[in-house]
């Protein structure tokens, strides 16, 4: 009401974190579970069942037959692990590290590290933005500089308070073309965005596709040999380097390929339309044996992204940080002439940043891991906040990623986090805590 815009990021209140899936047969639903769990603790991992399912990819009954558990995101059926065997039928909510599932995920992380995964990842956010004026509304739309023909870049849009409003992955197509990915919840409050901006002249448009396209992920050191059973294109590096994008043939169908992902390591996602996932998957998996190949859901997902502190929307990054805060200044240009929420990056470079978002390692295993907003501490005195927290299959240690007062952001400062009434020792480290030369993904 006083400044344009709320101090604090008032996202759990804002009713685009919903879109068309929420009917009013599945408001019915979640409003009888939320009253049913009024005075229940909220645990990590609770994969509540109302109202579900709604959306389902088109391999959905394929990792259901082959005991993937779901988790509903954006409406979304998600796996968040699979356990073939059906051995895991211990549901036990806790606090605590240990679950009945650990080791199914442990094991995933170890295929994925060491040999292939595959992951149904329906449900992104995509946009495609074209059009003459497309360049320059994106331009200024966004803090970062955008990527060439073929290439792919991560851009934020700003406040006027400089302040993180959204993320985008953006692919360049065309030299007037863009695809534009964001996270699965995003789709109404970023299509609001884009559209609130648009150029009136109507020399760019928006076409939503988030329905429509699907996603593969293919990750792993053997992904290039996995992948080249599904195409005659050259995936060397020479050809199809990391960060880069094309439209390949895959089982004779054009098919866009984006050289990136969000675990880390050497690997593809596939971009096809919904009805073409199962002939694609169906062929990896075929192939696959040879390679190792595993599939692998979204628990296993979070632990290897943070192990190379990728950022979250809406839980490390929102509108309460600046990208400065979030240590993301590399991917801020403050040489462009214009975009929204310049002049205030320009004054919080001149004075710096108050705070740092830093990856931090429990020094005790301990039996839990940092909670989100578990309060950061040295000497009593509250520094700093945790934003996600979770065990490192790779690394086997507890990772917290927090922000810290900036005087505090040196790898090796020691702080404590305080976890469920415990304050344990912690310690600063530089990002990212694996592969920091980024050796895995450009392999």
């Amino acid at each position: 009401m006083t400044h344009g815009e709320p101090e604090w990021d008032l996202w759990p209140l804002d009713r685009r974190r919903y879109s068309g899936y929420a009917d009013l047969a599945y408001t019915k639903a979640k409003a009888v579970e939320v009253y049913q769990n009024e005075y229940a603790p909220a645990y990590p991992h609770e994969e509540r069942l109302a109202g579900r399912p709604l959306k389902t990819s088109s391999l959905y009954a394929r990792l259901k037959a082959k005991g993937a558990h779901f988790g509903a995101r954006g409406g979304w059926e998600r796996a968040v692990f699979i356990n073939p065997e059906g051995s895991i039928t211990d549901h036990t909510l806790s606090f605590r590290r240990e679950r009945s599932w650990r080791n199914a995920v442990a094991a995933e992380v170890r295929a994925v590290r060491e040999h292939v995964g595959v992951l149904d990842l329906p449900g992104f956010t995509k946009f495609e933005v074209s059009g003459p004026g497309a360049e320059a509304f994106l331009d200024t739309l966004t803090c970062s500089r955008l990527p060439q023909p073929g290439r792919i870049s991560l851009a934020y849009v700003l406040t006027e308070r400089g302040r993180v409003l959204s993320e985008f992955t953006i692919t360049r197509t065309a030299p007037d073309a863009f695809y534009l990915i964001a996270a699965t919840t995003a789709e109404w409050h970023d299509l609001d965005v884009l559209q609130s901006r648009l150029p009136s002249d109507g020399s760019a448009r928006i076409v939503n596709r988030s329905d429509t396209i699907g996603t593969l992920v293919v990750a792993g050191p053997r992904s290039r040999e996995l992948l080249g059973h599904l195409t005659a294109s050259d995936l060397s590096n020479a050809a199809f380097p990391w960060l880069a994008a094309q439209t390949i043939d895959i089982l004779g169908n054009p098919t866009l390929v984006l050289r990136v992902n969000y675990v880390g390591e050497l690997g593809w996602e596939i971009h096809a339309p919904m009805e073409q996932l199962p002939g694609i998957y169906d062929a990896l998996a075929a192939a696959g044996a040879n390679y190792g190949l595993q599939d692998f859901g979204l628990y296993a997902m979070d632990s290897m992204r943070l192990d190379k502190c990728y950022r979250g929307w809406k839980s490390d990054i929102e509108s309460g940080y600046s990208p400065y805060e979030a240590s993301l200044d590399r991917f801020v240009s403050l040489q462009k002439p214009a975009f929204v929420g310049r002049d205030a990056l320009i004054r919080e470079a001149e004075r710096g940043a108050a705070q740092r978002f830093v990856p931090l390692t429990l020094d005790d295993d301990g039996d839990a891991d940092a909670p989100t907003c578990a309060p950061v501490l040295l000497r009593g005195e509250n520094v700093g906040l945790v934003t996600s927290g979770g065990w490192s299959f790779t690394l086997n240690k507890s990772v917290a990623l927090a922000y810290v007062r900036s005087d505090l952001a040196t790898p090796g400062t020691k702080l404590e986090i305080e976890a469920f009434g415990k304050r344990r020792v912690a310690t600063v480290r530089r990002e990212p805590l694996y592969d920091p030369e980024n050796a895995r993904l450009r392999a």
